[in-house]
């Protein structure tokens, strides 16, 4: 079913279907055991074989003359201006290793700075986007990201685009909007079970619900607390003003912007 979504999305361009590693198949726990630091053991069979899958896929790439790969996981939706884009890659920078086309519409940092892309514009990425499921990767990237991922001990995505590996694959692009996105994270992307992701997300830490306090409440408290409540209330909104204020100001110098990439 993924293939025949993933073809019907693709019609027209010469694609090359690598089969994935089945984690099914390979050792390792059923979860990431976030419990332990970043390493090999903690990673699960199955982010184990999604790093396996694209290691396979850009050895396919290199064994090809073609200056650019273009890698995407079999579960995303892809923008209609897709093949607009992939006719002529001409608007990819020069120096440029990873492009990513996909987006996971959460909110990232990126540079202030950005190119032009035909009537889009690319900025380099200045914090994680998670997502590994559709970027373009140069024969050098290839390469570098292949020697990234012999001993992996965080998943593809990790590997990619935290600090430590845009620094590795530098220059990394981001694509705005991007031009793909993953279907797990698109509002009613799911059409059909096996679209399913088998990564598990790292979970939420459970917060202790907070104790109830057995004070209790006099007339006088009631009327102190009501009649403080303004002043308390435009406290609080001066406070997060300031400090919103101050996180701007803050990106403004470190040349950075703070935003969600949209899908179009």
């Amino acid at each position: 079913m993924r293939w025949k979504h993933m073809a019907g999305l693709l019609q027209g361009f010469e694609v090359k279907r690598i089969p994935a590693v089945d984690g099914n198949d390979l050792d390792g726990p059923e979860k990431h055991d976030w419990s332990r630091p970043w390493c090999y053991e903690a990673l699960s069979r199955y982010e184990r074989a999604c790093i396996l899958s694209h290691r396979a896929a850009l050895q396919e790439f290199l064994a090809t003359g073609d200056r650019y790969g273009c890698m995407f996981e079999d579960d995303v939706f892809i923008s209609p201006e897709f093949p607009r884009f992939m006719n002529d890659l001409s608007w990819i920078p020069e120096d440029c290793n990873v492009m990513k086309i996909e987006t996971c519409l959460h909110e990232s940092f990126y540079s202030r700075k950005t190119i032009t892309c035909l009537d889009r514009r690319a900025a380099m990425p200045r914090s994680l986007h998670f997502g590994s499921a559709a970027y373009i990767i140069s024969r050098q990237g290839a390469k570098i990201l292949l020697e990234e991922t012999l001993k992996p001990d965080r998943g593809i995505d990790r590997i990619m685009f935290q600090p430590r590996g845009l620094k590795k694959l530098h220059p990394v692009y981001q694509l705005f909007p991007a031009l793909c996105v993953q279907a797990s994270v698109q509002p009613g992307g799911i059409i059909f079970s096996e679209m399913e992701s088998t990564v598990q997300p790292k979970p939420k830490p459970q917060q202790a619900p907070p104790p109830i306090s057995p004070t209790r409440k006099t007339l006088a408290n009631k009327i102190n607390r009501e009649l403080f409540r303004p002043f308390r209330q435009t406290k609080n909104l001066i406070e997060s003003v300031a400090q919103s204020i101050g996180a701007a100001v803050f990106d403004w110098l470190r040349g950075v912007r703070r935003c969600t990439v949209p899908f179009a």
